[in-house]
């Protein structure tokens, strides 16, 4: 039983959810049969490992039924009631963070005709949305349902009453399908960039154009106007539309919830990308900020962690930018908040990327030979970072022969994406022909020299995707400076 997908899923349990579980499972109001609430409270004592050795099918059977001959069906069905009881337990603990409670109660109260707790029941609803400060989809589809709520209140009690409801239910209604279109716009045009798969989106133009028209109607609602800008942004791609909408997401950050600040946070950060890989470097800086923006609200962490993959990009950025000193400090003081479980690997790797941008080659070496490589990007990288070490170390031959054996893994391995390819395979290749250049640039002809160089220099203004573009160009401008001592 150690692979059922009972235990899967308890194993993904928190201490806290494993105590509710068992307490949920001996309540006789879920479940009445014995055997599987006995089952249940033994799994809880195997938390949160449950080795195999004491969830084998047999071993149970002896824990609950030490008197009896072993019975593998019976077993088996134990384990359907537990996986049953499991999926109700999962459920009801949706159904204790749905935001609609109140409004089921509101429901259950009218169908009983309660209509002094109703009314009260209605009101407090009504201040505590009204207190909430996100304004999403979330908010309005709330709004919307408690606006449809009263207004059965009201066609039932009090039908010739003056009452706003179902223009309140309208209102809402707008706000939420216009936002949500948008949301969904945005999305899809950043699948369509990365998939390349045709999306159509229906009825989109008629959001647009009723945002073109009616402006004000949406001037208090902070994540349309957002939402507006950034697909303004991905769609054109407008400069302006960033500015924009980072300018309202900036002001209005209180209005969003956790899951909606980083998916933001996101699609700006893919403009500043997609800018930078096109040598728009005063974008690096741009980045920068939204990285900042995000580890003060701890937006880039996950299950209480800074994911590494953050920890390795934000790093990057910073190199890029000079700023060597904060870099130095990020990677020592954030090594805690990562995950254990990645912590030295990722801490080592970045390590050897500041001892390269501060000139102490050989410990980028040595720090490099204790990075496991079983993840794709740090194999890209570390070979990147290898064979840059290699060029300033004037190490020719161990760069020839990384080139090689990197050509050889870049035809291996094809679930690498086409520009990822693409630009490692530009930035081994070129640098492969300036480092040949540079062992016979001291003992070459002046004029030839700079010939090959001038070559060289043409081949990177012609190709569109080189990483580590900007060290590349450095130094074959190092190179094309020092040409004056040839001869």
């Amino acid at each position: 039983m150690h692979n059922h997908h009972l235990l899967n899923v308890l194993k993904t349990f928190s201490r806290k959810e494993m105590t509710r579980f068992t307490e949920f499972s001996l309540s006789p109001y879920h479940h009445k049969h014995e055997a599987t609430q006995a089952l249940v409270s033994y799994l809880d004592k195997c938390f949160p490992e449950f080795p195999q050795r004491l969830c084998d099918r047999k071993m149970i059977w002896k824990k609950l039924f030490p008197k009896d001959d072993f019975d593998q069906s019976k077993v088996a069905l134990l384990f359907t009631y537990a996986w049953r009881l499991c999926e109700n337990f999962l459920i009801e603990e949706q159904l204790a963070k749905n935001q609609q409670r109140e409004q089921w109660l509101l429901i259950a109260l009218r169908e009983r005709r309660q209509w002094a707790i109703y009314e009260r029941q209605l009101k407090k609803s009504k201040k505590a949305l009204n207190n909430t400060s996100h304004r999403d989809t979330d908010y309005y589809r709330q709004v919307m349902a408690l606006a449809e709520e009263a207004n059965e209140f009201y066609t039932v009690w009090e039908p010739r009453a003056q009452d706003q409801s179902l223009v309140e239910k309208e209102h809402a209604l707008d706000q939420y399908y216009v936002l949500e279109k948008l949301r969904d716009a945005v999305q899809l045009q950043m699948r369509r960039q990365i998939l390349q798969d045709d999306y159509s989106a229906r009825l989109l133009e008629g959001v647009l154009e009723e945002l073109r028209l009616n402006p004000e109607a949406y001037s208090k609602a902070p994540a349309v106007q957002v939402y507006y800008q950034l697909y303004q942004m991905i769609d054109q791609p407008s400069l302006s539309a960033y500015q924009a909408a980072l300018m309202i997401f900036q002001q209005n950050e209180s209005r969003f919830q956790t899951h909606e600040l980083t998916a933001i946070y996101n699609y700006l950060q893919n403009f500043c990308i997609a800018r930078i890989n096109r040598n728009e470097l005063p974008f690096l800086r741009e980045l920068f900020g939204l990285y900042n923006a995000q580890l003060a609200r701890e937006l880039l962490h996950e299950g209480g962690y800074l994911i590494e993959w953050h920890y390795k990009n934000i790093v990057t950025a910073a190199l890029r930018l000079g700023e060597l000193e904060w870099v130095d400090h990020f990677i020592e003081t954030q090594k805690e908040a990562l995950a254990p479980a990645s912590a030295e690997n990722a801490y080592r790797f970045n390590k050897a990327a500041y001892c390269h941008a501060v000139g102490e080659f050989g410990k980028v070496l040595e720090l490099l030979t204790q990075v496991e490589y079983s993840d794709l990007r740090y194999n890209l990288g570390a070979k990147a970072l290898l064979l840059r070490t290699y060029y300033e170390l004037d190490e020719f031959e161990a760069l020839h022969a990384l080139v090689e054996s990197f050509r050889q893994y870049l035809q291996r391995n094809r679930l690498l994406a086409d520009s990822r390819r693409s630009g490692y395979y530009h930035l081994f290749r070129l640098t492969r022909r300036l480092a040949k250049l540079r062992a016979q640039y001291s003992y070459m002809d002046i004029d030839q020299a700079v010939q090959r160089l001038a070559k060289i220099k043409e081949d990177m203004k012609q190709t569109d995707s080189i990483f580590n573009r900007a060290w590349l160009e450095r130094k074959l401008e190092e190179l094309e400076q020092s040409r004056s001592r040839v001869g």
